[in-house]
């Protein structure tokens, strides 16, 4: 099944949901209009029950995404207010990808550049083939990239890491962002496709309960600093997953030796 915005659809395959962001032509350039757009579809892949697992990619080898389309900056960043509107709808973008319950994929072929990066920063897995280049450039624009986005590439790949991105405007290849931290794994280009998928699968077969709590978890010690500073109401939901239906089938499956039948209840 698919759905469809201008520059953006959406395909369902089992449980497996893809984000695309389809300007090939463009290298994938996400428009104002896409990023206006992204949070709402966002929204419906979550509360789709028959979803486990999204996957945000570009259409095409060449580019996840190239970053936001310089060609809309006179019109819609040509001033600090435009520019603090422009730069709220891709936060907003970033913030829908981070407050899915379900785990997220970008998958990255060729340029994640910029906004693109930021987009594919907010998964909570980065999978690239061998072709990937990944970077921040936004100083060769005169641009600023915002606290969040700071806050979250100082989380994933450490403040010097982030300095360098930041400072030099570089690109790295997908060797050096594996060794930074920034990727997951990477993948031979021709076998890219059936790893992606494969991964997917997999984790859709797990208890979307555990997911769920893990992701909250994650965030937390983000949003905290570390456990410690972790509010005890939001530490007790770890314990919650005991008391969860999934809890009991996967004890059940282990005992009765067969794969567990998950419904996130």
């Amino acid at each position: 099944m698919t759905s469809a915005s201008a520059g953006l659809h959406v395909v369902r395959d089992g449980e497996v949901a893809t984000l695309v962001i389809n300007r090939p032509e463009q290298r994938n350039a996400i428009s104002y209009a896409m990023w206006e757009r992204i949070p709402s579809m966002l929204r419906e892949i979550n509360d789709d029950p028959a979803v486990r697992v999204v996957l945000i990619r570009g259409e095409g080898e060449k580019a996840f995404s190239a970053g936001a389309d310089i060609k809309d900056f006179e019109q819609t960043r040509s001033t600090p207010e435009r520019a603090q509107t422009y730069r709220a709808a891709v936060e907003s973008a970033c913030d829908a990808l981070c407050a899915l319950n379900k785990p997220t994929i970008a998958s990255i072929r060729g340029y994640c550049i910029g906004g693109g990066f930021e987009l594919a920063l907010c998964a909570d897995l980065r999978i690239a083939d061998d072709t990937a280049q990944l970077g921040l450039p936004a100083a060769k624009r005169g641009l600023a990239v915002g606290h969040s986005i700071v806050g979250l590439l100082f989380h994933v790949a450490g403040a010097g890491n982030a300095s360098y991105l930041l400072l030099s405007g570089r690109l790295v290849d997908a060797g050096e962002a594996l060794r930074m931290g920034l990727l997951n794994t990477v993948h031979p280009a021709a076998d890219f496709n059936a790893a992606v998928r494969q991964l997917a699968d997999e984790m859709a077969t797990l208890s979307p309960v555990s997911h769920r709590t893990h992701k909250r978890v994650i965030h937390d010690l983000i949003d905290y600093g570390g456990a410690a500073q972790v509010p005890p109401e939001k530490l007790a939901a770890v314990e919650l997953t005991e008391a969860s239906e999934d809890f009991h089938e996967g004890v059940r499956s282990f005992l009765e030796k067969r794969p567990p039948r998950f419904t996130g209840c």
